[in-house]
Parts: C-alpha cells; structure tokens; sequence
C-alpha cells in the first residue's frame, strides 16, 4: 500500500510532472509561470496537491494549530526587521501599526513524519521552484522556526498590509475559511533604491487603485514576489479556520532569521531556549 504521506502521493505528478524536470509539459509548466510571474508578481498552480493529500494537510495543521503562537497583535508594513530611518511623522507607513490577527506553529512542532514536513524536504518541490524563478537551485533555510510554518487564523483573523523579509515566498492554503480571508497585493510597489513611501501611505489610506485580489485555492502552490509587494490577508469570517503553510527556501544556502523575529512570531520560549533570561525576552516582546 502507497503511503499517503509520501511526496509523490501528495503532488499531482500528472499535471505538474515534477519527476521529468527536462520533460516538454514541465517544460510549458515553467515558461508560463516566469511569465506571469513577471507580470503579475505572483503565480499559482491550482490543483498541486491532490485532493486527498489537501484533506490529510488540513487535518494535521488543525490537529497541531493549538500549539500556534499568537504573535504580536498589531505591526507596522515592514514588522521589527528593516532598520529604515524613523520619521518623526507619527503617520508615516514606517510608524504605522495595523491590526494583525494570527497565529503561527513554528518549524521544531512540526513532526517530521507529517505531509507537510516531508514535502517540504523533498528535493523535487525546490528543484521546481529554482525553474520558475531561474535560479540554479534553491536551498530550504535552515531557521530552526522560521523554515517551515503554519499561519492559523480564526474568525476575525486577519494580516496587515506588509512587506516580507525574503525575495520570494512559498505558500500553500490547505483550509480556506468560510468567508473573507483573501489574499490582497500590490506588486511593485518597492524598489531596491526606493521605498515609495507615498505609494504606501495611499494603500494605507484605502487607495486600492492597484490593489490585485488572489483567490487563492486550497491545494495550490502559490509563488510570491512578497519583498517587493505590499500585500494583506483580509478579515475572516466563520468558524472554519483558515490554515495555510509558509515553505522557506533561498538561494543562497545556510539562511537563517533574527533572533529577535522569532521571539516575537513564536513565542518566549523561543528566547530562553537561546539563552536569554526572562528580562530580557519581556523587553523584546515590548
């Protein structure tokens, strides 16, 4: 008997043969990819994950989402990691802390046996990634936290307007909510040489002139341009949980996070296993 939580049984490798790397359908796969990607900021590939491997993924992330960490409760589009120059402007988009409503399993729960976990070290998945980025490989960080996630969001759930860390960004949803929680964006919007902070105050105040909706699908691999995209999960409504996984990857190898990061996201715990002392963890939680 297959065992379901092996890679290849949980990735529809008919439609995205991801064993055949050279092959002409792979081939198709990852040209229309890098071109929406360039267009767009962002791609999905609807239908990744086989329905079943979908409802063995959901029942994991909702058996371990008791163990999320709730995290900071408000932040700002660039949280506690870019060291921008303070303005004295108490509205400028660097000083400007928003709602945020989730929480987060962090990598050491979870279990190497589980789906998630082993598709996330499967080579296969990274090999497919570095195509359609056009790197010549991507390696998985090494954060003992940050490597691997899950974001839980119940009702009321929701992410603020913000930038992430890494260039690109992995995400499969494995449970939409009942209503609400879409994935909003604005691609573009920074510049290695520019922040645009006008551009971002306007989204702040509600301009959605290049606000780009995704409908993302439970089951799909989505592929993000998020250091470059300020972007948001709206508010969740109803009492299914929305539980969705972040896959680090990079191309350079041996990445890790902030200490300081990983306190604030996972929890106190994360600093005395550092070595910190209580103080010291309650001043950098604020």
């Amino acid at each position: 008997m297959a065992d379901p939580r092996a890679p290849d049984s949980l990735v529809d490798l008919t439609r995205y043969p991801l064993l055949e790397p050279a092959g002409d359908a792979l081939t198709a796969i990852v040209h229309a990819a890098q071109d929406t990607l360039a267009k767009t900021g962002s791609v999905s590939f609807p239908g990744f994950l086989t329905p079943e491997a979908v409802n063995l993924m959901a029942m994991e992330a909702e058996a371990l989402s008791p163990l999320a960490y709730e995290g900071p409760r408000a932040a700002t589009p660039y949280f506690f990691n870019y060291d921008l120059a303070q303005a004295d402007d108490p509205d400028h988009p660097v000083n400007r802390r928003n709602r945020r409503a989730l929480a987060q399993v962090a990598y050491d729960l979870i279990p190497p046996e589980s789906a998630l976990y082993r598709l996330y070290h499967w080579d296969p998945l990274p090999a497919f990634l570095a195509l359609v980025l056009g790197h010549g490989r991507l390696y998985r960080t090494e954060d003992p936290y940050q490597s691997l996630n899950i974001s839980v969001m119940g009702e009321g759930g929701c992410q603020q307007w913000h930038y992430d860390r890494s260039s690109f960004v992995t995400t499969l949803l494995v449970q939409a909510a009942e209503s609400g929680g879409h994935f909003e964006y604005v691609p573009g919007l920074r510049e290695d040489e520019d922040e645009h902070f006008g551009d971002v105050r306007a989204v702040l105040d509600g301009d959605r002139n290049r606000v780009r909706h995704l409908e993302l699908e439970p089951g799909a691999l989505n592929l993000f341009k998020g250091h470059y995209a300020l972007h948001r999960v709206t508010e969740v409504g109803g009492a299914r949980k929305r539980l969705q996984t972040i896959l680090g990857y990079s191309p350079k190898p041996g990445v890790t996070g902030s200490l300081k990061s990983s306190i604030l996201h996972y929890g106190p715990r994360v600093g005395i296993r550092a070595g910190l002392d209580e103080a010291e963890v309650r001043a950098l939680l604020g």
